[in-house]
């Protein structure tokens, strides 16, 4: 196996790890402040206590370097930094939306809302968008990295 299919999976096993990580911490924050169910509104989010939701905004900050920290390790040069975290965040969305799905069997539908970042303030959407741009992503960044990384040997 090429060190550039190696390095490619241990991204994805490492951002598919995260996604579970983010995947639980939802669902316990939905299971604690949303017992009666959650539905997406900006009244919704104003549930979150002010300390709940500044901790929430480190929280997705910190999600972000640690996806970027990885492709930052894992590749010499700024392109292949760029493509694997573009990889790394696809693969993570992805998962996350996979492992709500598994769990708890949320999204309903792909047509749902869904609270997609709160980073720098509250963007909502429905959930085929982030599937279908993260789907295009993966395929594109994995991709591109396999090329320069033949085109460069």
């Amino acid at each position: 196996m090429s060190k550039i299919i190696k390095i490619i999976i241990a991204i994805a096993v490492f951002s598919i790890a995260m996604a579970f990580v983010e995947a639980a911490v939802v669902i316990y924050l939905r299971a604690l402040y949303y017992p009666s169910g959650f539905s997406v509104s900006p009244a919704d989010l104003k549930i979150f206590p002010d300390n709940v939701l500044k901790i929430e905004f480190w929280r997705e900050i910190a999600t972000i370097i640690m996806l970027a920290d990885v492709a930052y390790l894992a590749f010499a040069r700024r392109r292949g930094k760029l493509l694997g975290f573009l990889w790394a965040f696809s693969i993570w969305d992805l998962f996350y939306y996979l492992f709500l799905f598994l769990i708890i069997r949320w999204p309903e539908s792909i047509s749902t809302l869904d609270v997609y970042f709160l980073v720098p303030r509250p963007l909502i959407g429905p959930v085929w968008l982030p599937l279908v741009i993260f789907s295009i992503t993966a395929v594109m960044s994995c991709a591109l990295l396999i090329k320069i990384k033949i085109k460069n040997n």
